[in-house]
């Protein structure tokens, strides 16, 4: 690892121990470690054949590492007999909806390896619903060729013909071995998910961000599960939240995830960002809040209409189920904007209660400080404008906290020309509106 790779990773360490919200921790780790990708019947079952003893140990050691990390004991004696699992468990500790659907067998085993000089590769299993799977995966450097990374998939036919597909992924390095990682990564289909064989490639490259694909590991599979058909709800209710009106569309609950369709109004005098805590509640009061490692909203450009990902309750029993919020990051609309000067080096504007400062240009890369609070973790910029409204293209960011209220905010600027002062609309901000929206979905 290079050093400014190990201090990333002590911060995600950090981050951890605190036990701090992490809204936005997923997009941090891709950040540090791997550069995210988007490019916008009878259930087989795996068996591995080992003695009674030999699976009484691997039962007793998976259920204490796993119960050490906050899982249910229904999910702990589910992956205690599948092979490979451990180190995933930690990426999906947040997340119910997967450990249910474990529970409920809703997972094939596929243990399949793939192997190059500087890298191995498990294809350890996978989840899906009618037109999405969860991959999981495990990776291995060599500790000859530490250097490795990860920067992206391709699905393939098995005529080698690329499957058209939307994916995002997270990694998790292993705390005593820095040459594993665990990977979780989602990959939406433009229809359903095939039921032909298919290819899966892992393709990596020599450095973090770096698009020069060195190797690539191939690994056939097909999926076997049990199709399942995602409950739907109509919902079409407008709610007001500090006069801003939120129409929310529709609910779809499926085997991975849970999908809250919400279109923020034309007429509204803020920018909303999005919500602090939306959430589904059974009549029980349990809550299935938003997906902390993995995809938590989708969006196109040709609609105002954006998907919001929060865990499923798929498999659970319920009698009735409610959507409910408190809390929105949104900002006045005239004020969500950063403006600078990088010739002269200073802010031109930003919003009036002045969070922005320190910032510092470095050639073509750029830092700068915002005052979040300690419940702040959202990158706020994502697109870059000149003052021709020419869009820039940033070569790599990044984002951590210098302390329980500061964080840092890196951009590695392009290299071309572009004229002065530059702009950044903002996509988060530490502003709030509140209130208190409870709707029924059944």
């Amino acid at each position: 690892m290079t050093e400014e790779e190990r201090k990333l990773k002590k911060w995600k360490d950090e981050i951890e121990k605190r036990e701090v919200p992490v809204d936005r921790l997923d997009q941090a780790i891709q950040i540090g470690f791997e550069t995210a990708k988007r490019n916008r019947g009878n259930k087989k079952r795996g068996y591995l054949k080992r003695g009674l003893w030999s699976t009484a140990i691997a039962a007793i050691l998976m259920f204490t590492f796993i119960t050490s990390i906050r899982v249910s004991p229904a999910f702990a004696n589910a992956v205690s007999s599948i092979p490979g699992f451990s180190g995933i468990v930690e990426m999906i500790q947040d997340n119910k909806g997967i450990q249910l659907a474990i529970e409920n067998e809703h997972y094939q085993i596929i243990g399949t390896t793939g192997e190059t000089e500087r890298v191995k590769v498990t294809l350890e299993g996978i989840i899906t619903d009618e037109t999405s799977l969860i991959v999981f995966s495990k990776i291995e450097n060599n500790k000859k060729h530490p250097n490795s990374y990860l920067n992206g998939y391709r699905i393939l036919d098995t005529n080698g013909k690329e499957i058209p597909n939307d994916q995002s992924f997270g990694t998790s390095w292993n705390q005593i071995n820095d040459l594993i990682a665990t990977n979780t990564t989602e990959i939406k289909f433009k229809g359903p998910v095939p039921t032909e064989e298919m290819i899966l490639e892992y393709r990596f490259a020599d450095d973090i961000g770096d698009d020069q694909v060195i190797e690539t590991i191939q690994i056939p599979f097909k999926v076997e599960l049990k199709p399942v058909k995602r409950e739907q709800y109509a919902v079409n209710k407008t709610v007001v939240v500090e006069g801003q009106k939120i129409h929310i569309h529709s609910i779809t609950i499926g085997p991975i995830k849970t999908a809250v369709e919400v279109e923020y109004d034309a007429g509204n005098t803020k920018k909303i960002f999005g919500f602090e805590d939306l959430r589904i509640v059974d009549e029980k009061g349990e809550i299935w809040s938003a997906i902390k490692n993995g995809s938590t909203a989708s969006w196109s450009e040709d609609s105002p209409v954006i998907s919001y990902f929060l865990q499923s309750n798929y498999f659970r029993e319920t009698e009735h189920l409610y959507l409910q919020f408190n809390k929105l990051m949104a900002m006045d609309k005239d004020e969500a904007e950063l403006i600078i000067d990088t010739e002269k080096q200073v802010i031109v504007k930003q919003p009036k209660d002045n969070r922005f400062g320190n910032l510092m240009i470095y050639g073509p890369y750029m830092e700068i400080e915002l005052r979040g609070g300690k419940d702040y973790h959202h990158d706020p910029f994502s697109t870059i404008y000149d003052a021709d409204g020419k869009e820039l293209h940033k070569k790599s960011s990044s984002f951590s906290k210098k302390d329980e209220e500061i964080v840092k905010l890196g951009i590695d600027l392009p290299n071309e020309n572009y004229k002065n002062p530059i702009r950044f609309p903002l996509y988060g901000y530490p502003s709030y509106i509140k209130g208190n929206v409870k709707i029924k979905i059944k």
